[in-house]
């Protein structure tokens, strides 16, 4: 994974990530728009560091988290992104774009009550008007995913 910025030459400048501003109330009020419930760790994973890029070997981009942009740019991938009603009837949170076709999002339908966690799945935006829709399990839950994204770092040569 790397968090860094630069120009589109390739000068890329390490970039180190800063502590999160998000607070409690801002994870309520974009649970509140949406009317799902982020996993635990999910929230944790928000006010922890800000970034501007987060990419893995995995494929998995998420969103910029920029100290001043993170809510609005959630709110933009809920709401004016894909079919976000049907995403978030489904019962499905967007959370990351997968490589340059499909899209990362949290089976919250599946969330485990012991932890507050839910399976991490994959859509090929291509197929999101199928019916049914199209899906697979890339993860069990966020825990799993975010274990495996640190494996892989801690083994990059």
């Amino acid at each position: 994974m790397r968090s860094e910025v630069g120009g589109g030459d390739g000068n890329w400048i390490p970039w180190k990530p800063i502590p999160s501003t998000v607070t409690e109330r801002d994870i309520q009020e974009l649970e509140d728009s949406i009317g799902l419930r982020y996993p635990d760790l999910y929230k944790e994973f928000l006010r922890y560091k800000h970034f501007y890029e987060f990419w893995s070997e995995q494929e998995i981009n998420f969103f910029r988290h920029g100290i001043y942009e993170w809510k609005d740019t959630l709110l933009k991938a809920y709401f004016a992104s894909w079919d976000p009603t049907k995403l978030i009837e489904k019962g499905y949170i967007y959370l990351a774009d997968y490589s340059d076709w499909g899209i990362i999002c949290f089976d919250t339908n599946n969330q485990r009550p012991e932890d507050n966690d839910c399976p991490v799945i994959m859509i090929d935006h291509d197929l999101l008007y199928d019916e049914p829709l199209p899906l697979t399990t890339l993860y069990p839950s966020f825990e799993a995913m975010m274990r495996s994204l640190r494996t892989e770092q801690e083994n990059r040569v």
